[in-house]
């Protein structure tokens, strides 16, 4: 006769009880209860859960069982390939790469231990740059995204240059326009239906493509002060009339991205609103491979910056160089020669006298209006701003930016989640008071709830972690806790099948800019999308009551209950 073997982990011992009457019930001090019974159906597995804590007392310690629990836990951690892990403690030193060993990035980069290239002529963000002359200059643009919304499709579009230059004199990004682009204008002056956008930089005699610098903030409002400002193109110039074009030349792997930053000082808006729009863009034109970023924020010449933006006061602009310094490495690398600069502070040094102003890249990207993980609403303070979805089908670009920004940092995409598995707290990971949780008695119900062997529960506050070590610790993590708000964009770094337990503020929500007493589910669009996390949301007001306490331990066992009958599922469905 065929065995079926049920295996409770620290299930709450009356459901255990429960489930095995009838049959041959031992325990032992592993905290395995383990009983058999017969089945003419073929030999099966079946996970039954986890047992809490307090109930470890009633369970036998005897040499005999000890030796056989010892031996069935081993064959059970062969059976669902758990690995032997070791578990970082919470007081670990965050100035050592301790964790685990970083694997090497697999994207090909132009390393910094080769040093400055005896060759080059000089140097642009930290890149060598290459004197070249050429009598055809010209640049091929590719530009997607035109709804033909007069007036409004410039936030949708985005646009790859094949030559395109930064002029270091007057500070602009600079096209050069071929002389036949200029002969089909005055044909297609009668026919404004036709569209030929998508090659030409100058579609029409009175048309030329523009697009958004930026992510767009609807608090600016859609007018000439404020959103209105980031609509832009590149200068349009022509080559010179007689003999070459003069410039220096990027290598052709350098891809060069022009970015207004919304609010690059605070991550989530840095990680989400920048970076994320810029791997888009990557990925839209087939970039994203055996390629290097040369990022530099756009500064807008006319007048102060935008509201919360990275130039609206000065102490603005000094946390956003920071922040950018800080988190850069997510899209260049650790060992890459850029620092990300803006178009008013950037290093161009060249050997002997400067011969031109330009330097020009193969490649270069612009366009980022649509392509925020909000689009053209806020996110999640408005009630309206629930009324249309940004990412819905966009978990498997989400999982590979992820993996993108994991792999530009050396550290490993994949994790086996084995107990003891990891449970962490984020702390404090807002400014703001009614965001900034400490979650005392939830590490405490925890800590108490679920024995140590089998789950750890860990705090800590990221911000005054290292980057790398703050996304390996998210990457080896199994249940993620935070409040919402930028400090939560750490949760991006979990590994599949790891849940997200989100805090947020049941009452905070706004209507026209007042308080409506509604939710605010801040990043709601995003998080509900990323197809490899499990996301659930619990209220702030609540949150130390008996009954969300008692929710929250149910809620963490389910969790981890489902993580093993998945794994389990592994073996039966092959």
């Amino acid at each position: 006769m065929d065995s079926e073997v049920v295996y409770c982990v620290l299930q709450v011992y009356d459901r255990c009880n429960q489930e095995s009457t009838n049959r041959d019930f031992r325990t032992n001090s592993w905290g395995l209860i383990v009983y058999d019974t017969r089945s003419s159906n073929r030999a099966t597995t079946k996970v039954v859960t986890y047992r809490l804590k307090e109930d470890f007392t009633s369970m036998a310690s005897s040499k005999f069982m000890v030796i056989f629990a010892i031996g069935f836990l081993f064959a059970r951690l062969v059976i669902f390939n758990f690995g032997v892990r070791s578990v970082s403690s919470p007081e670990k030193n965050w100035n050592q790469n301790s964790l685990n060993t970083f694997k090497k990035p697999t994207r090909r980069r132009l390393e910094k231990r080769r040093g400055f290239d005896s060759t080059a002529d000089g140097t642009f963000s930290g890149y060598p740059i290459y004197l070249r002359e050429h009598t055809e200059a010209q640049t091929l643009p590719h530009c997607v995204g035109e709804d033909y919304q007069t007036g409004k499709s410039w936030k949708h579009k985005s646009c790859k240059f094949e030559f395109f230059c930064f002029d270091t004199t007057s500070k602009e990004f600079v096209v050069y326009q071929p002389p036949s682009e200029q002969q089909i204008n005055h044909l297609l002056a009668p026919k404004p239906f036709v569209d030929v956008s998508q090659s030409y930089l100058q579609p029409g005699p009175n048309r030329t493509n523009s697009m958004s610098l930026g992510g767009i903030n609807m608090k600016w409002g859609d007018k000439e002060n404020g959103i209105q400002r980031l609509e832009w193109f590149p200068e349009i110039r022509t080559r010179p009339a007689v003999g070459p074009l003069v410039y220096y030349e990027l290598p052709p792997e350098v891809v060069i991205v022009p970015f207004h930053s919304m609010n690059g000082g605070n991550p989530g808006h840095l990680v989400w609103d920048d970076f994320l729009p810029t791997y888009t863009l990557l990925t839209m034109f087939q970039l994203e491979r055996d390629t290097e970023l040369l990022m530099m924020r756009y500064v807008l010449k006319d007048g102060r910056g935008l509201w919360a933006s990275c130039d609206w006061k000065d102490d603005k602009r000094e946390l956003c160089g920071m922040m950018h310094r800080k988190f850069a490495p997510l899209m260049v690398g650790t060992d890459s020669l850029h620092n990300m600069t803006t178009t008013e502070d950037f290093h161009f040094e060249v050997k002997g006298d400067v011969k031109s102003s330009l330097v020009c890249a193969r490649h270069g990207l612009a366009g980022m209006g649509s392509l925020t993980d909000h689009g053209e609403k806020l996110h999640g303070w408005e009630d309206s701003d629930y009324g249309t979805t940004q990412n819905h089908g966009r978990g498997g670009l989400l999982y590979d930016f992820r993996n993108f920004m994991m792999s530009n940092i050396g550290v490993s995409q994949e994790y086996t989640h084995v107990p003891p598995f990891r449970i962490v707290f984020s702390e404090k990971s807002s400014e703001n008071l009614s965001r900034n949780l400490d979650f005392e008695r939830q590490k405490e119900i925890l800590r108490q709830s679920f024995n140590p062997q089998y789950v750890s529960v860990e705090s800590y506050v990221f911000k005054d972690i290292p980057l790398v070590q703050q996304v390996d610790l998210a990457g080896q993590t199994t249940i993620y806790i935070s409040g919402v708000g930028g400090g939560a964009v750490t949760a991006m770094f979990l590994p599949r099948g790891a849940s997200l337990l989100l805090y947020f503020m049941a009452t905070a929500g706004l209507e026209g800019g007042r308080a409506s007493g509604k939710p605010a589910r801040l990043d709601w669009d995003l998080f509900n999308n990323l197809g490899y996390l499990k996301v659930h949301w619990l209220p702030t007001e609540t949150m130390n009551e008996d009954a969300d306490l008692r929710s929250l331990v149910l809620l963490v066992q389910h969790e981890l209950d489902a993580l093993i009958r998945e794994r389990s599922y592994d073996k039966i469905f092959y």
